[in-house]
């Protein structure tokens, strides 16, 4: 029985040390990872915001990043600290710790989150040669306030304005979400981006259900959109 558990434990230290540094991603311990030679690729999951008092950790992701785990893909995290999370540093950190998976060998790079990280994950639409594919769930950086509506607008478009393709976008925004400053807006300057940049645009736009910001962890969300949003950012759709 000893011999087995050796065995076992040589044939598993080469996955392991196979994994790269990365930071400030690391991977996420929901999955095993197989390293960037054998799997089809990574995804980087950006949560949203949490509050260090009632939740200690970082949200889970959401089950349908699960079907990407199934795909092949080895799972990533970009957790950041709650009132140390500004957008535009957040931006340079993610790019940094994808450019050390690309190097690392990696085939596929996918970034994907939601709210806050959703936003974050924007920034990476700039960078063709560097990710394949973006998915933003109800992304929002700025609030609930009416005043503050104009500069969430306008810092979306920004993102958008520096997408280049070729690339995959899925931009996913469900009814009655609060911080979502003008849904109809929103979808038209995700449209005009995509035809712009040469951008592959999936665009799940206010569903009867799933709805509110937190929609994208609802199971219904997973049973609904989950296989088409997987297949879609794979690329194989």
């Amino acid at each position: 029985m000893l011999r087995l558990i050796l065995l076992f434990l040589a044939l598993a230290a080469p996955a392991l040390a196979a994994l790269p540094e990365a930071p400030p991603l690391h991977p996420s311990p929901s999955y095993t990872q197989t390293g960037p030679q054998a799997a089809r690729g990574a995804v980087v999951w950006l949560h949203g915001g949490y509050d260090t008092g009632a939740q200690p950790t970082p949200p889970s992701e959401p089950a349908w990043i699960g079907r990407l785990a199934a795909r092949g893909y080895d799972i990533w995290r970009f957790d950041r600290t709650p009132g140390q999370d500004p957008l535009v540093p957040g931006a340079a950190a993610l790019t940094r710790g994808l450019t050390a998976l690309r190097a690392a060998g990696y085939h596929r790079l996918i970034v994907a989150g939601h709210s806050r990280g959703a936003f974050i994950g924007l920034s990476a639409l700039a960078h063709p040669g560097l990710v394949d594919a973006v998915a933003a769930i109800s992304p929002a950086a700025h609030g609930t306030r009416p005043e503050r509506r104009a500069q969430a607008v306008a810092d979306f478009r920004d993102r958008l304005d520096a997408a280049a393709g070729p690339m995959r976008f899925a931009f996913v925004q469900l009814a009655d979400d609060p911080f979502d400053p003008d849904a109809a807006l929103r979808a038209d300057a995700a449209r005009a981006a995509a035809r712009r940049a040469h951008l592959t645009l999936l665009l799940i736009d206010r569903p009867p259900a799933p709805t509110g910001h937190m929609g994208g962890y609802d199971p219904t969300f997973d049973r609904v959109f989950g296989d088409r949003l997987a297949a879609f950012l794979d690329g194989r759709d």
